[in-house]
C-alpha cells in the first residue's frame, strides 16, 4: 500500500477520453528506489481501462535493460540477465491498447538507491 501512495505522487497521468464518457488512465511512475527496504521497490504502471501494455526500459546509451508486457507488468531494477542496474536516468516507452488503437508515450524514470 505504501507504494500506491508513493507512486500517486510521483507519477506522471495522462486521461485518455473514450466515447460515450469512459475515461482511460495511465500512471507513469518517474522515480523508484529498488534498495530492498519494501518501499517503493518496484516499478509498476498503473492503466486503467487498458486491454494490453508493453513497457521498454533503455538505458541513457540507449540500450533496451528490461521489458514487460501486460497490465500487471513491473520491474525490480534488474536486467533480464539478473545484474543490478545502475542509478540514474532510464527511458520508459510504454505502448498501450484499447481495441485497435494503440498510444505511445515515452517518460524518464530515476532509479535511486
Amino acid at each position: 500500500m505504501k507504494t500506491l501512495i508513493l507512486l500517486t505522487f510521483l507519477a506522471s497521468s495522462h486521461a485518455f477520453s473514450q466515447g460515450g464518457g469512459e475515461q482511460n488512465v495511465v500512471e507513469i511512475p518517474n522515480i523508484f528506489t529498488p534498495n530492498g527496504d519494501g518501499i517503493n521497490d518496484i516499478f509498476k504502471i498503473n492503466a486503467v481501462g487498458f486491454e494490453e501494455l508493453t513497457c521498454n526500459i533503455y538505458n541513457r546509451q540507449g540500450e533496451l535493460v528490461y521489458r514487460f508486457e501486460g497490465l500487471n507488468g513491473s520491474w525490480d531494477g534488474h536486467t533480464h540477465a539478473g545484474v543490478k542496474v545502475s542509478p540514474g536516468t532510464y527511458f520508459v516507452i510504454v505502448e498501450i491498447r484499447v481495441g485497435e488503437e494503440v498510444r505511445t508515450d515515452q517518460e524518464t524514470l530515476q532509479v535511486q538507491y
